[in-house]
């Protein structure tokens, strides 16, 4: 389950800064440059397909209002996919501190 992060443009924004400050970094590779950039965080995984039409319609349902949130920070890091543990791991590789 993900949801949405906004403003759009402005996190789009954000992520071209770092993506582009990080390219220059010697010996640090990034994956190639979506064409659009989604914004988003995950909520949840789960180990198995599942019918999750009703788990979705009932978490969109909740709609708490909106918060606003001060990004003081943002983390290079690298992400491994564990499929037979059911998670991902990470760990970062920088800091960038902003503001």
């Amino acid at each position: 389950m993900t949801v949405v992060v906004c403003p759009e443009d402005g996190m789009a924004a954000l992520n071209d800064h770092v993506r582009t400050a990080m390219e220059e970094v010697p010996g640090i590779s990034l994956r190639a440059r979506e064409a659009e950039f989604w914004a988003h965080t995950s909520v949840a995984y789960a180990r198995a397909d599942f019918p999750d039409r009703d788990l979705n319609r009932a978490l969109r349902a909740l709609r708490p209002p909106r918060v606003d949130v001060t990004i003081d920070r943002v983390h290079l890091v690298n992400q491994y996919q564990h499929p037979d543990r059911g998670y991902y791991t990470w760990d970062v590789v920088e800091e960038v501190p902003l503001g």
